[in-house]
């Protein structure tokens, strides 16, 4: 009886235990990826890395480690509630908000397009790849690395004599960690890292002086003694990277990225031009404006007394458009080309342009001009101030 009591109390505390088990089961399997809770909302482990991944550089700095990212979770759960707070009120249903929120959601879909269907599309080869690696080598140096160790005083009898310690062997770290009066680095051994020749030192701060002494030292080299700014420093060079070019491996993907900033433009203006084919879109303010200039000689009157070169662009441009077969539509078209050959420095605009106007009216009186301009606008050449300098530079090349 005794031993059946016992096997009956121990069954019951068995199922408790187990009962107990399987819920810390289910708890564990509903939690699994999940970060924070508010309510019934729930913010998942995934949840904070995408957002964490969208901070900037120094945003992340500020949250590293797991100290860091239980306080990024703090964060992002103070936002939940004041969001869900902020839902309760209604306040998304008020006519102002609700204004913002639709600003907003224009925006977010328009940046979605261009990067998807615009920027997304811009294909850069190879060999384009190769092009500007070539012509851009200053982009891609990597600058001379120096890794050193010094000693410092502020008397030039004691560096002098450090200096002939040193030439009969005594050991610099040693040195330094006794006798250096520079107390950020002497207890290191007088090691200052790394550093650009030039550049911030630990300790030095910019010095030329003391740069210029150091940069032309070879791997275990030991300098004389340095007069600079703050005192007399001796050094030894523990290693040294000299200047080089990034291997094309290694900056592939931030060349196709500079190549898609360049073509952005073209890209964007080329796309919107095809879509506005598809959508009936009238500018009601500049047909105001073109007919108030009624014909196609006062506007380009008016072109000749504006200064700024996008202006000038824009109202070439509506001569062309306007008064496609008016004798002054292919020299507004040519203009258009100049400015942006010779004003804005922009020659793929400028060669597109050229090459409408040959394509436009091709036995135009500019048509020449804008064949010579395709050839040379690469080539170094001084800047034209206006058309005419342009001509003369023509007729010396025997056009």
């Amino acid at each position: 009886m005794d031993a059946w009591r016992i096997n009956a109390v121990t069954a019951v505390v068995l199922m408790a235990l187990l009962v107990s088990c399987s819920g810390d089961k289910d708890d564990l399997q509903v939690n699994i990826g999940v970060a924070a809770r508010v309510g019934d909302e729930k913010i998942t482990k995934d949840d904070v890395e995408g957002i964490f991944e969208t901070l900037s550089d120094k945003q992340k700095n500020d949250y590293k480690g797991k100290r860091g990212k239980a306080d990024f979770v703090d964060k992002l759960i103070e936002e939940e509630i004041i969001f869900q707070e902020a839902i309760k009120l209604d306040i998304q249903e008020e006519q102002d908000v609700e204004k913002l929120m639709e600003q907003a959601r224009r925006s977010i879909l328009i940046s979605e397009y261009i990067n998807r269907e615009i920027l997304g599309k811009i294909e850069v080869g190879d060999e384009e790849i190769k092009r500007y690696y070539d012509d851009h080598p200053d982009e891609f140096m990597t600058r001379a690395i120096i890794n050193a160790q010094h000693l410092f005083t502020t008397s030039r009898k004691k560096a002098e004599e450090w200096k002939r310690r040193l030439g009969e062997g005594e050991s610099f770290s040693k040195m330094a960690v006794d006798e250096s009066e520079d107390e950020l680095t002497g207890p290191d051994g007088g090691n200052l890292g790394y550093f650009n020749p030039g550049g911030y030192v630990k300790f030095i701060g910019t010095s030329d002086k003391w740069s210029n002494a150091v940069k032309g030292l070879e791997k275990d080299e030991i300098s004389d003694v340095i007069e600079f700014e703050k005192g007399f420093s001796i050094v030894k060079i523990k290693g040294k990277r000299p200047e080089r070019i990034m291997p094309l491996n290694d900056v592939r993907e931030l060349i196709v990225q500079r190549i898609k900033g360049l073509q952005a433009k073209d890209a964007y203006e080329m796309a919107v031009a095809k879509l506005k084919e598809r959508y009936d879109s009238v500018n009601f303010m500049r047909e105001e404006l073109v007919a108030s200039m009624r014909t196609a000689e006062q506007l380009w009157e008016y072109v000749q007394m504006e200064d700024d070169p996008y202006e000038r662009i824009q109202f070439y441009r509506d001569l062309v458009s306007h008064y496609p077969e008016h004798k002054y539509a292919p020299q507004a078209l040519f203009m258009i080309g100049f400015v942006y050959a010779e004003e804005l420095r922009d020659t793929k605009r400028a060669k597109n342009t050229f090459e409408e106007l040959l394509r436009e009216y091709p036995d135009s009186e500019v048509a020449g001009s804008a064949r010579w301009m395709i050839d040379n606008v690469d080539k170094p050449h001084p800047s034209f101030e206006s058309f005419e300098s342009m001509k003369e530079a023509m007729e010396k090349d025997g056009e």
